[in-house]
């Protein structure tokens, strides 16, 4: 499955959200993890996609992984 870099990155952002009331709020978050990446064309535009690999134990063939290292903070 291929999944545009924008909805990777949102899905593991809502993954790292605190639970609705437990008096949490998250106001930094860095990310350090191998992404698949890869570019597709649709119509006149290139689009990104990214997922995490593959298992590294089933697969005769593995792409190429790149490393992420993103950090969001709040600024107030």
């Amino acid at each position: 499955m291929h999944t545009e870099l924008a909805d990777t990155l949102l899905q593991l952002f809502e993954g790292m959200a605190a639970p609705p009331g437990a008096g949490l709020v998250v106001t930094e978050l860095e990310v350090g993890m191998p992404l698949e990446v890869s570019v597709a064309q649709r119509g006149n535009e290139l689009v990104f996609l990214a997922q995490p690999p593959h298992s590294r134990w089933e697969a005769g063939f593995l792409p190429p992984v790149q490393r992420l290292h993103l950090k969001i903070s709040l600024e107030g």
